[in-house]
């Protein structure tokens, strides 16, 4: 049977990202029909990218593949795996309490619209810890990440979309993935330009293009549909991460760092992650005349 030893250390980074991005064409290389995703020596694990981990697994079942997962040594990626219901998903027993710092993973079929928005509403807007808003805005943000969901199934024409998150105690931070296997950012971008008669552009462009208010490969209007919430992390000192294809972009602030990926990423990642040690409350300028002008934006 095929063997994936899973990296000593599995991180929100290029290189966690690539690995993720190497299990597919890895799997697929093999002429067996099976394989094992190996955790006994990994010893640090970012719980949101359960998320991803778990779209490219399913993305091999449906292939025809059967996949095994064995049960972490390390008692604290266990714990992580377990807390989240990542394990408990793949069928390894494990008898870990729940914890309030983690989003549960969950896998939502392209008609969970609904569940979509109570799961953000309640994994994330009311967590006890999340910055202080209006509820105009947490509705807004709210709306903002289901368009990720909604553009997962109109763009990327995909099933299923994936996702989970973690709050961590040390660094005050909320960080939640969300992930679709269906077609890649640029892979649309690309196509869509061609048709137009425009040249083609890097995945990172690309991706970059689609951020854009207004720019849509569809007839109907929207692109990413983040706006809202990128300026919202923007004055949250947080950051977003979209990997689709072969890029990566990330942006923290006005800053934005772009990474070609060695692998391609057969789909997309937005992973968010959202400062908890904000002393600001947010409001929309609408609101203005209601707020006590005492109150930071």
């Amino acid at each position: 049977m095929f063997k994936i030893k899973v990296p000593y250390s599995l991180n929100s980074d290029v290189k966690g990202f690539e690995f993720i991005s190497t299990i597919y064409p890895n799997v697929l290389s093999q002429s067996e029909k099976e394989a094992t995703i190996d955790f006994s020596r990994c010893f640090s694990i970012d719980a949101n990218l359960a998320a991803a981990l778990g779209a490219i697994l399913d993305k091999l079942v449906e292939d025809g593949y059967k996949i095994w997962l064995t049960r972490p040594s390390e008692r604290k990626v266990r714990t992580v795996l377990s807390r989240n219901h990542f394990l408990r998903a793949w069928g390894v027993d494990t008898n870990t309490e729940d914890r309030e710092n983690y989003v549960e993973y969950h896998r939502f079929h392209n008609k969970d619209s609904l569940t979509f928005k109570q799961y953000i509403d309640s994994g994330l807007i009311h967590k006890q810890k999340f910055p202080e808003h209006t509820e105009l805005v947490g509705n807004l943000i709210t709306e903002n990440i289901y368009e990720i969901y909604a553009n997962a199934i109109m763009h990327g024409e995909t099933e299923y979309v994936y996702s989970c998150g973690e709050y961590k105690e040390n660094e005050r931070t909320l960080e939640m993935t969300i992930v679709d296997c269906g077609r890649t950012i640029p892979g649309n971008v690309n196509t869509f330009f061609s048709k137009k008669g425009l040249p083609s552009v890097s995945p990172c462009e690309a991706i970059r293009w689609a951020f854009v208010s207004g720019n849509t490969t569809k007839e109907q209007t929207g692109g990413l549909g983040l706006a809202i919430l990128k300026d919202f992390i923007s004055m949250n000192s947080g950051s977003i991460q979209v990997i689709s294809g072969k890029g990566m972009i990330e942006y923290h602030g006005d800053k934005v760092e772009q990474f070609l990926l060695n692998v391609e990423f057969p789909g997309t990642i937005v992973n968010m992650k959202f400062n908890f040690d904000d002393p600001k409350r947010y409001f929309m300028e609408s609101e203005k005349e209601n707020i006590n002008l005492n109150d930071l934006l």
